[in-house]
């Protein structure tokens, strides 16, 4: 199987809604069919903050990483991470979850936000998701916090993202 890694394109917008709209109802998923919606990846391949996964031609998994106020109000976060990430939107289509992709994709974000000047990464993950709880847990992302927004309790999750040493 060969994967790839980039930058959402505007031509992958339907097949990202696709993917999310697939997710709907699954296991500790929290979206509907108000969100995550065609504004939103638009909005995040405009400000080249979209990720997508291809097996060969097909997209398998997307994820958004970028700059982002919403999550600024909660007091949670650490404040030794002066600029911060915020990741969200990840999804991995049923047939391939449990196949790591998830981890991968989260690992390849975290170096390529580095390069973008990010010294960290949150986010909030539903409490009623454990798979992505555990992912979360392996790759050393900390609770710092709890929320509730959009009438779903929240986990607040964080992690420092180090220099790499040349």
């Amino acid at each position: 199987m060969s994967r790839t890694i980039k930058m959402a394109t505007n031509e992958n917008e339907k097949e990202i809604l696709k993917i999310y709209h697939s997710l709907i109802g699954t296991f500790g998923c929290t979206w509907n069919k108000y969100y995550p919606t065609i504004e939103d990846i638009k909005k995040d391949i405009e400000n080249k903050s979209m990720y997508i996964v291809c097996n060969e031609d097909k997209i398998i998994a997307v994820a958004s990483a970028g700059k982002d106020t919403e999550l600024e109000k909660l007091k949670c976060w650490n404040r030794n991470i002066k600029n911060p990430c915020d990741l969200h939107r990840i999804g991995v289509l049923k047939e391939f979850q449990n196949k790591g992709i998830a981890k991968e994709l989260v690992r390849y974000i975290e170096n390529d936000v580095k390069k973008r000047g990010f010294d960290g990464i949150r986010f909030l993950v539903s409490k009623t998701n454990p798979p992505a709880l555990a992912i979360y847990n392996k790759l050393g992302y900390k609770k710092c916090g709890e929320t509730n927004m959009y009438d779903i309790n929240w986990f607040c999750y964080e992690k420092k993202l180090e220099k790499r040493e040349l």
